[in-house]
């Protein structure tokens, strides 16, 4: 590992712990448990089986060949047609760490909890089951710990509700070079190079040219440590000075078809808005969080269906943006923010004077917040 070749100790040397070792490590600890190791640019990882896990995390901790007193990290990813947690593990004692990873499927997120063997656990475990929605069974606290609570759809899973915006704020460079081409051959003007994208590339590169340059004549002439940095930041400064005073092509300079990018946060606009009428009248009916997510994708097809079709020779206008959300609005959803924490905080305070367990606790609060925006649509 990269810990026992930077900071050779006593300890390490002693501990079995060079590169690889450690999963021989596991291996013999856990006699008949399967073990999938692999090494990566910073642990050995071992994959195991969802029903194995108490048992490697428990030796992983207890076990003195190994103990892994630290979590360094709790992650949770989405792997598409499954779901993962990875546990990144440190022995202070003997200075050697692994990553443990295990997975569950979409329809069956239960993993067992390691709050206790670990105390940092508990957060780590909290967010990854708040932002993937991965159930970690037995843990003693399960409520969210970045957003409201009966929120009904995981923020950093794939399927997320919003990934059709993302998706068109990821591919934005290669349309509007796409869109600016377009703009060229309709108007006549002869193709030139105006991706930007491609332009700030090549500016890095010509500019990290230069630095090398500088920085080798530097110490070629034997110039000390503070010098050669003076030397480089000299040379920059000159390459700035000359691309600034570069004439701009009229042609790179006007083809900016703005209205494209309107059309498309016009509609990211809308269909963040129809998101959340769904989502509000959904939760009005008291939909479990599974039928709220299909009723908000059923919301964002019938907005897709009622489109124009994209594309076209380019001669078609794009739609005008929508008017701009007035302050009144804004006003009533900071209003009813509030109220939901409000509502929050009394079935949270009301379930917890009742000796109220943490599941029930949260279907309460789920419950306050079903009715407060049951009053609302009303």
């Amino acid at each position: 590992m990269a810990e026992e070749q930077e900071q050779p100790s006593p300890a390490s040397s002693s501990s079995k712990a060079a590169s690889g070792s450690i999963a021989e490590i596991f291996k013999e600890a856990l006699a008949g448990v399967q073990l999938a190791a692999e090494e990566t640019a910073s642990d050995i990882a071992l994959m195991v089986a969802r029903d194995d896990l108490s048992k490697v995390m428990s030796a992983a901790r207890h076990d003195q060949r190994l103990a892994l007193d630290y979590l360094r990290c709790l992650s949770g990813v989405d792997q598409i047609s499954e779901l993962e947690v990875v546990y990144h593990l440190y022995s202070f004692q003997h200075q050697h760490s692994v990553a443990i990873k295990v997975r569950c499927p979409n329809d069956d997120p239960h993993v067992p909890s390691v709050s206790h063997l670990w105390q940092t656990a508990n957060w780590h475990e909290r967010e990854a089951a708040e932002l993937f929605g991965i159930v970690f069974d037995g843990h003693p606290d399960p409520r969210p710990l970045l957003t409201e609570e009966g929120l009904g759809y995981y923020i950093l899973r794939k399927s997320h509700p919003l990934a059709e915006i993302e998706e068109w704020q990821e591919d934005y460079l290669g349309e509007l070079q796409e869109a600016r081409q377009r703009l060229l051959t309709a108007t006549g003007a002869p193709s030139a190079p105006v991706d930007e994208k491609a332009q700030k590339i090549a500016n890095a590169q010509k500019k990290a040219v230069v630095m090398k340059k500088a920085r080798d004549e530097a110490r070629a002439r034997g110039l000390a440590g503070d010098e050669e940095k003076a030397a480089v930041r000299a040379a920059i400064d000159a390459f700035e000075a000359e691309q600034a005073a570069a004439p701009v092509s009229p042609v790179a300079a006007t083809a900016r078809p703005v209205d494209d990018r309107a059309a498309k946060i016009a509609l990211a606009q809308k269909k963040a808005q129809i998101m959340k009428k769904a989502r509000d009248e959904a939760r009005a009916r008291g939909l479990s969080p599974e039928d709220e997510r299909a009723a908000v994708r059923a919301a964002l097809d019938a907005l897709a269906a009622k489109q124009p079709p994209a594309g076209g020779n380019g001669a078609a206008a794009p739609p005008p943006p929508p008017p701009v959300t007035p302050a009144d609005d804004r006003a009533a959803k900071i209003a009813l923010a509030q109220k939901k924490a409000q509502a929050i905080k009394k079935a949270r305070e009301d379930a917890r004077s009742r000796g109220l367990s943490p599941e029930d606790e949260r279907k309460a609060v789920q419950e306050a917040l079903r009715q407060l925006t049951g009053e609302g649509a009303g």
